[in-house]
């Protein structure tokens, strides 16, 4: 009904999440693990996990060391293939994630 196609920019894992264009930013969705009694935000439940913000692959890196210099907890750091990933959590617990999209950016993923 919205027209959004599943993006060829992310790896996808039919059945259990996909991803879908929407202009530059993508919405994922992603199928919940409800046999568990977990919090509505936490890793496994359902509902919202987190938001994630794009920041350019020249910078991935120097987000990462800037979090880290302030103290913030990063629970979590991976540079796939076609995407690099960030999550950390606010002030408030709230899991945030910061991505980069290396090819889009013409950055090589040498070393990833």
């Amino acid at each position: 009904m919205l027209g959004l196609k599943i993006s060829d920019r992310e790896r996808q894992k039919p059945g259990k999440e996909f991803f879908l264009d929407c202009g530059p930013s993508l919405i994922g969705l992603i199928q919940a693990d409800n046999s568990k009694s977990s919090h509505p935000f936490a890793d496994a439940g359902p509902g919202a996990n987190h938001v994630s913000f794009r920041v350019p692959a020249a910078e991935f890196d120097g987000v990462v060391s800037e979090l880290e210099a302030r103290g913030i907890e990063i629970t979590f750091v991976k540079k796939r293939e076609f995407s690099w990933s960030v999550y950390f959590l606010d002030p408030d617990g709230n899991k945030l994630e910061m991505t980069a999209w290396p090819k889009e950016d013409g950055h090589s993923p040498a070393g990833v």
